[in-house]
């Protein structure tokens, strides 16, 4: 007995909850799978992990194709510069495609209770001028509930210095570039909420969702209200379900997407920018984009302001660089656009 002690398996007397704590530190799920083949046991326990990181490497459909640059995105901004008061159009509803073994709700159908879940995704979603930068971060229920866009051109600036006011053809250039933009990060955000859906709905303990990726152009969050809120949506027609395509080639979270609502977008503007730090900014653009109410807004444009404020700071709280640039812009005359869904 004493030589069979002597040589027991030492993770046995780990207890569950310490070992918990090791995989939720772990966090990675292509490293928690492999720890299941450890042993019998943790390949018990790696499934009740309830904190998450999934760095998704391509996430394909039975129809993707290598050739995408004719992809919805570039079609639907090229209808869009033709007219700034025809911004966009519906599109008709188009069938779920099949998803691949690689889709983040088939990787993490092993999990069983996960709470908080992030999602990196291989590469952003924009395809921009050489030079330009747009970071941005929103947030989600059943639909988009706000969207914090900071975006400008390093270099010489080319025309970014135009103003976004006046009635000149620069001015006019200048104002529609940053339509782009803004229409830009509301596709790429509401294709990233329309791909974790299905995930929102079958894991229902799961209180904390972050949808990034590797280049940190954008970030989706959901927090315990916006799931509920989703769930809830499960099964009304014409929300989430209600995704707008190209030609059905692709990568499938990017040929479909969620209905974005009619919003106003409140934007702020500066030629030029030289922070602390002596990064240079040429047009930088800050707008915050919220839903229009259906109801009776009472709100006053002072509380309307603060309000942007308070979602610009934190959308980019982990950066120096952009906090900056942030509360230079929101001390800037505002502009305000509506657009309806699309």
């Amino acid at each position: 007995m004493e030589f069979e002690s002597d040589h027991s398996d030492g993770f046995d007397r780990i207890p569950d909850p310490l070992i918990y704590l090791i995989f939720n530190q772990i966090s990675d799920i292509k490293t928690l799978i492999r720890c299941r083949s450890v042993s019998k046991r943790f390949n018990s326990l790696v499934p009740q992990a309830d904190s998450l990181l999934l760095r998704v490497d391509r996430v394909i459909s039975v129809t993707d194709s290598d050739d995408d640059d004719d992809s919805f995105l570039f079609a639907f901004l090229r209808s869009i510069i033709k007219s700034l008061h025809h911004l966009v159009s519906p599109s008709k509803p188009v069938p779920n495609p099949t998803r691949s073994q690689n889709s983040p709700a088939q990787i993490l159908k092993e999990f069983e209770r996960i709470r908080d879940l992030q999602i990196e995704l291989p590469s952003g979603d924009l395809r921009l001028e050489k030079g330009t930068t747009i970071r941005w971060k929103a947030e989600f229920g059943k639909t988009l509930k706000s969207c914090v866009i900071l975006g400008f051109r390093s270099g010489d600036g080319g025309n970014a210095e135009a103003e976004l006011g006046g009635g000149g053809g620069g001015a006019g250039g200048g104002l529609k570039m940053r339509v782009v933009w803004t229409i830009s990060a509301l596709i790429a955000a509401s294709a990233r909420h329309y791909m974790m859906v299905e995930v929102v709905n079958e894991h229902k303990e799961l209180e904390s969702l972050l949808i990034k990726d590797r280049e940190d152009e954008g970030k989706v969050v959901m927090d315990k209200k916006g799931l509920r809120e989703c769930r809830e949506n499960e099964g009304e027609e014409g929300e989430v379900n209600n995704a707008s395509s190209g030609n059905g080639v692709g990568l499938w979270w990017r040929s479909n997407r969620t209905t974005v609502p009619a919003v106003r977008m409140r934007m702020r503007h500066e030629a030029r920018m030289e922070l602390s730090n002596g990064t240079k900014m040429f047009g930088a653009t800050l707008v915050v984009v919220r839903p229009i109410s259906s109801g009776v807004d009472i709100r006053s444009e002072v509380e309307e302001q603060n309000g942007d404020v308070g979602l610009a700071l934190g959308a980019f709280g982990d950066d120096a660089v952009y906090c900056e640039a942030v509360e230079r812009l929101l001390k800037n005359r505002s502009y305000i656009l509506e657009m309806n869904s699309f």
